[in-house]
């Protein structure tokens, strides 16, 4: 078990008991209350209060909570785990709109009650006496926010950084693009399963799909075979449809003698390619008919890029959607983001 698997445990259980305690332990406590109220008895002010305090055990779940979110934050970041965040978000909209919902619609109705009773109001900070548990509190305020978040993520753009330099020099290392969500149709976040068809990938396009052999990951390549195209590769020159790419020599600034750029054309496309001199006996030999709702995929560092030569083809439902504009970049380590390659992807 990995130090995320054991954090992500301790997280849902001490979630779980700040749950429990919240919409379970506390109101029944004050539904009882509620119903000593009703038949007359008068507890004193003090004890009511009591009732709608937040209780030790949902403050120590709650610094349990943060600091154990904070601890997987500092891990993806510093160890750069492999995460995916479309679930965690899903998770986390789900999760903080069924607590305030709860509150909303069950648990309201006795603490309401019981602070009337002690001639007190809702409306007051969390942590203080009559204000809403905490976890209630939190959940009404990162719901929106969450739920808004999903939304636009989801179905408008969802913002990418390049890790690789398998798409040089379309993309660099270091680039941050936005990707086009809505232009492949509208999908389901995290099952892919699309919910209303706008548009198909098209030969040319720069695509971010999921990884077949390891779905949680994000890769981006170019679309060169689309269903039903029969493709062949053979070393450094492509077929699709028995016609070969046609691509011209052309000059890259700052190349080495051994870099080998070329203008490619496939469909309306055209964009560049990167070879390296003497490699392309190394790409393996390719001679299929793209399978319905599948794509082939090339990088366009033809060279040192892992795509469909190596792993196959990617099935409709990891598609995430089209890279459509580079909006930043900052090369790796300690260096101020620059803008000079803002533009659209080609």
């Amino acid at each position: 078990m990995t130090l995320m698997q054991l954090l992500t445990i301790v997280l849902a259980i001490a979630t779980t008991l700040w749950a429990l305690e919240t919409f379970i332990a506390l109101p029944l406590r004050q539904r009882q209350a509620a119903a000593r109220l009703a038949a007359g008895e008068a507890p004193d002010a003090g004890a009511l209060r009591s009732l709608v305090a937040e209780p030790p055990l949902s403050k120590l779940m709650a610094n349990v909570v943060v600091g154990i979110l904070g601890a997987l934050f500092l891990l993806v970041i510093l160890m750069r785990q492999d995460v995916d965040f479309s679930l965690v978000l899903v998770v986390a909209t789900a999760v903080t709109g069924l607590f305030w919902l709860l509150y909303v619609t069950v648990t309201r109705r006795f603490r309401v009650a019981l602070l009337a009773a002690a001639g007190q109001k809702e409306e007051v900070p969390a942590g203080q006496p009559g204000g809403q548990p905490a976890l209630v509190e939190y959940s009404a305020s990162f719901f929106p926010v969450l739920a808004v978040v999903l939304l636009l993520r989801s179905f408008l753009f969802e913002p990418f950084t390049i890790p690789s330099g398998s798409m040089l020099p379309t993309l660099q290392i270091g680039d941050y693009i936005l990707v086009n969500k809505y232009a492949y149709g509208l999908r389901l976040p995290v099952a892919g399963t699309e919910i209303l068809a706008i548009g198909k990938p098209q030969r040319g396009d720069v695509m971010v799909f999921k990884y077949p052999e390891n779905p949680r990951q994000n890769f981006i390549k170019r679309v060169i075979g689309v269903p039903g195209d029969h493709v062949r590769v053979e070393g450094n020159r492509v077929f699709v449809n028995n016609e070969e790419l046609p691509r011209v020599r052309t000059q890259f600034e700052g190349a080495e003698s051994w870099e080998l750029y070329y203008k490619e054309r496939v469909g309306e496309r055209e964009f560049m390619i990167r070879h390296e001199e003497g490699r392309e006996i190394s790409s393996p030999l390719v001679d299929q008919v793209v399978p319905p709702d599948s794509y082939f995929m090339l990088g366009d560092n033809r060279d040192n890029s892992r795509d469909s030569r190596y792993w196959g083809f990617v099935p409709d439902r990891y598609i995430v959607g089209k890279a459509s504009l580079i909006w930043m970049h900052k090369d790796p380590g300690l260096h101020l983001p620059t803008f000079g390659r803002d533009g659209k992807v080609q």
